[in-house]
């Protein structure tokens, strides 16, 4: 083996370099591998647990395989998940709130509107007069089609916001009007054609029948005779 010295020069057999008087070195060799830490697939280095060519596992011994598929050495990809399957949510409630928020219908007994329906002519007080007891009453909006008006076992109706029960407002058509969920938490309100009709928030004309009324949160619709049912929605 000939020795050269630390500047590359190759000095006679004095270990001492004549041209730069340094000390001759064996040639730099890398050491060789031990033999386990060889890969018995490809014979590729050790990095670790793994085979750096073809990512055999060396814990594992004879129970594992090499990979058919060549290294990676980019960044390691994200697996991609299958998409969650999709929970239909009930029209009207909102995506982003629905597992908190409760719409609420608050039904009262309203002396101001019962006055001025009198005033108005469109009843008559000593025919119909103002209850003397008239707790207020919740019904939660928990469908997609919640229903005004007063109970008929006779012709099959059954109201969610019942205006039979004590005290029973006359001027309530048996299929008044229908509250109507819509995407995105909303609801709308139509009037189902009723003898009387419906207004909102107080103003004197009543809606269109069977026309769609939007709604927002403290809207206040009345029907018949003395009946105010406010929309109220529950945070949290």
């Amino acid at each position: 083996m000939r020795m050269t010295c630390l500047a590359g020069h190759t000095p006679p057999a004095d270990p001492r370099c004549p041209v730069c008087v340094v000390l001759a070195a064996a040639p730099l060799s890398r050491p060789a591998a031990a033999h386990e830490d060889l890969c018995p697939v490809c014979g590729g280095d050790r990095a670790g647990r793994y085979c750096e060519g073809c990512g055999h596992d060396f814990t594992g011994a004879d129970q594992t395989e090499a990979s058919p598929f060549p290294l990676f050495s980019g960044p390691v990809p994200l697996r991609s998940e299958p998409p969650a399957p999709r929970r239909h949510t009930p029209a009207g409630h909102d995506p982003r709130g629905a597992a908190a928020d409760h719409w609420w219908a608050i039904i009262t007994a309203d002396p101001a509107y019962y006055q001025a329906m009198a005033d108005r002519g469109l009843l008559d007080p000593d025919a119909i007069a103002f209850p003397a007891h008239a707790p207020q009453r919740r019904v939660p909006l928990n469908r997609a089609r919640v229903r005004i008006g007063r109970r008929s076992i006779a012709r099959g109706i059954h109201p969610e916001i019942d205006l039979s029960a004590p005290p029973e407002d006359p001027g309530v058509s048996h299929a008044h009007a229908v509250l109507l969920a819509r995407p995105g938490g909303t609801w709308v309100l139509m009037d189902e054609g009723s003898m009387n009709g419906t207004t909102v928030n107080g103003t004197d004309h009543p809606v269109a029948a069977n026309v769609e009324v939007p709604l927002r949160e403290s809207d206040r619709i009345y029907v018949g005779a003395w009946t105010a049912i406010t929309l109220h929605r529950q945070r949290g």
